[in-house]
């Protein structure tokens, strides 16, 4: 939990909320994002998904 992102354009999701809004996440998922690096391959997540991911990021938020 508190280790470097192994890789340098991917920011470990416990920082997310200092870089993005959380509160955001949840519609740029459904519309889609664009992959930061080349490494990151495209997805497209269903609503309930998009729930449980943003749910998780804001979890990492509280410890």
């Amino acid at each position: 939990m508190n280790g470097e992102s192994t890789h340098p354009d991917a920011p470990p999701f416990r920082t997310l909320s200092s870089r993005y809004p959380i509160e955001d996440l949840e519609e740029a998922l459904g519309e889609g994002i664009s992959t930061g690096h080349p490494d990151m391959p495209e997805f497209v997540a269903t609503p309930s998904q998009i729930d449980a991911i943003v749910s998780y990021i804001k979890s990492l938020n509280r410890r």
